[in-house]
C-alpha cells in the first residue's frame, strides 16, 4: 500500500446554514467529470471514503444535487454537480484494529443508462476506459450491436475521424463520451462491410471477449512492485457471449 495517499483526490463540500458553514473533505479514489466551461461541469461518478457523518452529509449533497469541489494529482480543481436522479450505493470497508470506512458510489443518470437495454435511444455514452476493445464491448452491449472483438481497431478510428469520441476527466481511469446512436452505428457497420474494411468470420460459436483491464486496477510502480490495491483486482478476464453478437 506505499504511496496510496499519493494516488487519491479530495472531493470538498460546504455547507452552509443560516447560523453556520461546514466544510467536509473526504478522500476520492475514482472519478469521472465533464467540464463545460473551464472550472465548473457535471460529475458522472464519484467513490468517496470517510467517517459515516461525512459520507452521510455527501450523500444528502447528491440528492440534493448540490455543488462540490473536486481536485487531484492531474487534475485541476472543478466545481462539480451529479444530475437529478443519480444513484447512490453506500457501503463499510473494514480494517483489523481501525474504525470502519464508510464507501460511498455516487453515478449520474447518464452513466446508469449506459447498461445493457436502458436507454437504447441514447446518443450519449460514457465509459469508464477508452481501451478500443473495451470501448466496442460497451458499446455492443448497450445497443445490441452484431460485432466482433477483431473490429475495435476500425471501430476505434471511425470514432475518431468522425469527431464521435473524446476524453473525459477521470481519477482511476480513462473516461471518454462516445456520441452516436443504434442507427448510426449500424450504419457504419454496413458501409464497412460493403467496403471489406472488416469482415464477418467465418468460424461460428461464442464470442470471447479478453478485457485487460479493470476500472478497480492494482497501480505498479516502475519497478514492477504493486503499491496500491483500490478496490479490487487487476486480471484478465474473459467475457462469453452467445453466438449471436447482437442479442444484448
Amino acid at each position: 500500500m506505499k504511496n496510496a495517499h499519493e494516488r487519491f483526490g479530495v472531493l470538498e463540500y460546504t455547507k452552509r446554514t443560516k447560523d453556520t458553514t461546514t466544510r467536509i473533505r473526504l478522500r476520492l479514489d475514482r472519478f469521472i467529470g465533464e467540464v463545460e466551461d473551464g472550472r465548473n461541469g457535471k460529475a458522472h461518478l464519484i467513490s468517496v471514503l470517510g467517517t459515516d457523518s461525512d459520507v452521510g452529509a455527501i450523500w444528502a449533497a447528491v440528492v440534493e444535487q448540490n455543488h462540490f469541489t473536486v481536485e487531484a494529482p492531474g487534475i485541476d480543481a472543478v466545481t462539480a454537480t451529479l444530475d437529478e436522479g443519480a444513484q447512490c450505493f453506500r457501503g463499510t470497508i473494514s480494517i483489523a484494529g481501525r474504525k470502519p470506512i464508510r464507501h460511498l458510489v455516487a453515478i449520474s443518470t447518464e452513466l446508469a443508462k449506459t447498461r445493457p437495454g436502458a436507454d437504447p435511444g441514447g446518443r450519449r455514452t460514457i465509459l469508464c476506459d477508452n481501451d478500443p476493445t473495451f470501448v466496442l464491448y460497451r458499446i455492443s452491449q448497450r445497443f445490441g450491436l452484431p460485432v466482433v472483438p477483431e473490429w475495435a481497431s476500425w471501430f476505434n478510428e471511425e470514432l475518431k475521424r468522425r469527431g464521435a469520441i473524446k476524453p473525459l476527466i477521470g481519477l482511476g481511469c480513462s473516461p471518454v463520451l462516445v456520441s452516436g446512436t443504434k442507427k448510426m452505428f449500424l450504419k457504419w457497420i454496413r458501409t464497412a462491410l460493403r467496403q471489406k474494411r472488416i469482415e464477418v468470420p467465418d468460424c461460428n460459436g461464442p464470442v470471447r471477449w479478453n478485457l485487460t483491464r479493470s476500472f478497480f486496477q492494482v497501480a505498479k510502480d516502475d519497478s514492477g512492485e504493486e503499491t496500491v490495491q483500490a478496490l479490487g483486482e487487476n486480471r484478465q478476464t474473459s467475457q462469453e457471449a452467445p453466438s449471436e453478437p447482437w442479442s444484448p
